[in-house]
């Protein structure tokens, strides 16, 4: 009778651990990066919000971009969650099969980098127009 269960060498044991830990590092760096966005977005939001109560009058731009952080954020960690349980899912099979994954701090890199190209047009447009 032979069992379900393949047998791995220390090798193959090793090797799992060394991605389990990295997906764990991984997650835990989205998650930072993650709520690193989310915080600049509520300090938008609360600076703007400031800004309106001393009377002058504020760019709806400003609520819009505090808006799109806190939602990059949040779309950022839901992404990182979803690749980390997949990469669990396979590091779990009996066969460890590498499959190429998406540049998901590349794609969080660009957009950030777009969000903040963007907010510096707007503002220099305010100040020096």
């Amino acid at each position: 009778m032979t069992s379900s269960i393949p047998d791995f060498t220390p090798q193959d044991e090793l090797a799992r651990e060394r991605n389990h830990l990295a997906a764990d590092r991984s997650l835990l760096s989205f998650s930072r990066t993650s709520l690193t966005l989310i915080g600049i977005g509520v300090g938008v939001d609360q600076v703007v919000s400031a800004i309106a109560l001393s009377g002058r009058f504020i760019d709806t731009w400003a609520y819009l971009l505090s808006l799109v952080l806190v939602g990059l954020g949040v779309v950022t960690l839901a992404l990182a969650i979803r690749d980390y349980q997949g990469e669990m899912q396979r590091l779990k099979a009996p066969v460890y099969r590498y499959t190429p994954r998406r540049a998901l701090g590349g794609l969080t890199g660009l957009l950030v980098l777009v969000v903040g190209i963007l907010a510096f047009l707007w503002l220099g447009g305010k100040l020096w127009l």
